[in-house]
């Protein structure tokens, strides 16, 4: 199996073989259960019972009791983050043994770690969700990329991993990258990294949900207790109720927020790309580029928000997997 895993400190993207995709809040919580429901509610949760014992995604946001969700460099070497992975594998495949070639990514400023990923990420992995089999899953390829690289791939590069847009691969392309806890800006000349070009803004989506945290708290009272995804759904759908009413206020509250860390983002772009003048396109990408991207376009007439920007790097690294190692 080919598969792209794109796994944030907001949300876990993957895509594989036969259109398969799948997508989930990077959450790890006890394994709790709504113990009755009449709508089915709960069957599709990602349960692991191996490794270890825990709830994995959305499911883990509305029941666990208690919820892990981390942002430090170190979250690689983490348990969460193996769970996370594995729980992306086991959702690409329910096969009891599969052997996978794999592409992922690291944020730019990150990304010297690859080699401690890579090791982390290779070999034989053994993992069981509720109600299936125990899975082998043997990864015996695997690389690991600048994580905005993905959108650029998904752009370029068809569902074989062939060049399917010559003229974006060799143009010289500025890559926003808004994530959950940094963006990525990622300077790239025919498929070349420029490295003095490249960096990450310590600005991201949770920045927002710190933002709008402390403004319920002073509006809204008993809202600011929303879980950190709950509340991220509730921004990016630019919808939130209190008792039972919307709140009026709360998508211009949003807009306004969004617009201040986009320009942010702005700044140290038009910084590293020399006002962007140079560049022949700006791809906007991540679960940031649905709260971001608007200014960003706004800014750039030549900056477009790329096709579903949420799946693009997983997409990419996918279609990087079949370039890679079809003929291995």
């Amino acid at each position: 199996m080919f598969a792209g895993v794109d796994l944030g400190y907001n949300a876990v993207k993957a895509a594989s073989d036969g259109g398969r995709r799948a997508a989930f809040p990077s959450a790890v919580g006890t394994p709790d259960r709504a113990r009755f429901s009449l709508n089915g509610g709960g069957a599709g949760a990602i349960v692991m019972v191996a490794p270890e014992h825990v709830l994995v995604g959305a499911e883990a946001v509305t029941q666990s009791r208690f919820l892990t969700r981390r942002e430090d460099r170190r979250w690689i070497e983490s348990d969460e983050y193996r769970a996370l992975f594995l729980a992306a594998l086991t959702e690409l495949t329910p096969a009891t043994v599969a052997e996978v070639a794999l592409v992922t990514g690291l944020p730019v400023a990150f990304y010297d770690d690859r080699e401690r990923l890579l090791e982390r990420l290779m070999g034989e992995h053994r993992a069981q969700r509720e109600g299936r089999r125990a899975q082998v899953l043997r990864v015996t390829q695997a690389r690991v990329i600048p994580q905005p690289f993905g959108a650029l791939l998904a752009a370029v590069l068809d569902d074989r991993g062939g060049i399917a847009d010559q003229a974006l691969a060799r143009a010289a392309v500025g890559v926003i990258d808004c994530g959950g806890k940094t963006t990525n800006l990622l300077s790239v000349n025919r498929l070349s990294e420029i490295g003095k070009e490249t960096a990450s803004v310590n600005v991201g989506g949770w920045d927002l949900v710190r933002a709008t945290r402390q403004w319920l708290s002073d509006k809204y009272p008993g809202l600011d207790d929303l879980r950190d995804h709950a509340l991220a759904e509730a921004i990016q759908a630019r919808a939130l109720r209190y008792y039972g009413e919307p709140v009026g206020d709360f998508p211009a509250f949003v807009e306004e927020r969004a617009a201040d860390l986009a320009g942010q983002v702005i700044a140290q772009a038009s910084h590293l790309w020399n006002g962007g003048a140079t560049l022949d396109a700006v791809l906007v990408t991540g679960g940031g580029a649905l709260l971001l991207g608007d200014a960003i376009r706004k800014h750039w007439k030549h900056a477009r928000i790329v096709s579903d920007p949420v799946h693009a790097n997983a997409l990419g690294y996918w279609k990087l997997a079949r370039r890679l190692f079809a003929q291995g």
